[in-house]
């Protein structure tokens, strides 16, 4: 399906802005944008499907870099339910993020690597769902953040390196190393760390080697230097950030990705249990400061809502991230660019998606109205979702033109 986008406001990806811009996709393919002016000759080909925007953005679909998707959405005493009805329960939350915009996602830490057939079920075309990075069973230490759920437990170098190949002959895309504890682990000091800076040296290392990148739960000081020296892909919540760690983020281009979500979810919506809300209360100040550091200082930052698992955040809630990181210091735009941009090239796919450039993917998305203007369109104001030039949505009713 061909399809010619015109009278719109382009939002690049590239942080660029373009009023009445056009966009032309053919064969699930950008083939060229440009002006409207430029592209309207091509309205009469028959062979293209055209799409007047009236006014509405068009812009690339959006990234999440942290998102939990075995089982579905958190119900409290699913964690054990048998691997089948786990795996049945992600297809209507991948849908639903799917359809709220976010065409990619990196699922950071699944039971039984289920978002690792997750991702090769969507490829295959037996159901509808996001482009997935898939993690795998995130890593932690004995007794560690999550070691009787998602993770699998390890201790000692040799026992890490076995893991990190194990998980890379399953298909992984990514490891996840849980650094620090965590706010869901209850009774833990969450500004501690949990593996060696040995330890998280060998994982890197082990994946890197091989193409894999390393994503991090990093709360504690502890674990965010240990997982910074050691070179991870990414910081992930990374609540105790401090002055010297961030400005050695910047230098090795190593993301935040902080996550208000289950802190939102916990203390502003009150959905969890009161030991849990207890703990979010004590860190949510410390963890707006971080984030306002990371962006005097530069640090890249890239989307990760942390929707699913126990943080309360149902998927396809994603773009309240986006608000959340405006609402706690970031511009509009930039944080627009965390969501594209930014997240493709954490993600590794910025070859592909993540900006509208001619050869990319078709990910697509028109919102109703300008985002830039007010962030909260693009969770309230999205009508049509495009997927490497599949409609996925279509409030806009092209399917009936």
């Amino acid at each position: 399906m061909a399809i010619l986008f015109l009278n719109g406001t382009v939002i690049d990806g590239n942080g660029g802005l373009v009023e009445r811009g056009a966009l032309l996709a053919t064969d699930g393919t950008i083939e060229a944008v440009g002006s409207t002016a430029s592209l309207e000759g091509r309205r009469n080909d028959p062979d293209i499907q055209t799409v007047d925007l009236d006014g509405r953005t068009l812009m690339p679909g959006l990234i999440d870099t942290h998102v939990h998707l075995a089982g579905g959405d958190f119900e409290p005493n699913r964690e054990a339910d048998p691997v089948g009805l786990a795996a049945f329960r992600m297809v209507p939350p991948a849908l639903r993020t799917l359809q709220a915009g976010f065409t990619t996602i990196r699922v950071a830490g699944s039971r039984d690597f289920l978002d690792v057939d997750l991702r090769d079920a969507i490829a295959e075309g037996a159901v509808v769902g996001p482009r997935i990075l898939a993690s795998g069973r995130g890593l932690t230490t004995t007794g560690g953040h999550y070691h009787n759920w998602c993770a699998v437990e390890v201790d000692g170098v040799d026992a890490v390196r076995r893991e990190v190949r194990s998980h890379v002959k399953r298909g992984v895309d990514s490891i996840k190393l849980m650094l620090s504890p965590g706010i869901a682990t209850e009774g833990s000091n969450v500004n501690t760390e949990q593996f060696s800076l040995d330890e998280v040296q060998t994982a890197v290392y082990e994946a890197h080697k091989v193409g894999k990148s390393v994503l991090s739960h990093a709360i504690g000081i502890g674990g965010i230097r240990n997982g910074v020296e050691a070179g991870v892909d990414s910081i992930d919540h990374g609540f105790y950030l401090d002055e010297e760690q961030a400005h050695k983020m910047k230098a090795k281009g190593i993301y935040l990705v902080p996550t208000f979500g289950p802190t939102h979810y916990y203390v502003q919506k009150r959905q969890a249990e009161a030991w849990r809300i207890r703990r979010a209360e004590q860190v949510e100040p410390i963890h707006v400061a971080a984030f306002k550091l990371a962006l005097d200082v530069g640090v890249p930052i890239a989307l990760g809502c942390d929707c699913g698992a126990q943080s309360r955040m149902p998927n396809g809630e994603n773009a309240l991230e986006i608000e959340l990181m405006v609402q706690n210091g970031m511009a509009p735009m930039a944080a627009i660019l965390a969501a594209t941009r930014e997240a493709a090239r954490l993600t590794r796919f910025l070859d592909h998606v993540g900006t509208l450039e001619a050869g990319k993917a078709a990910d697509l998305i028109v919102v109703e109205g300008n985002p830039v203007d007010d962030v909260t369109r693009l969770r309230t104001g999205i009508r049509l979702v495009v997927q490497a030039g599949r409609v996925r949505r279509d409030d806009l009713g092209l399917a009936a033109s």
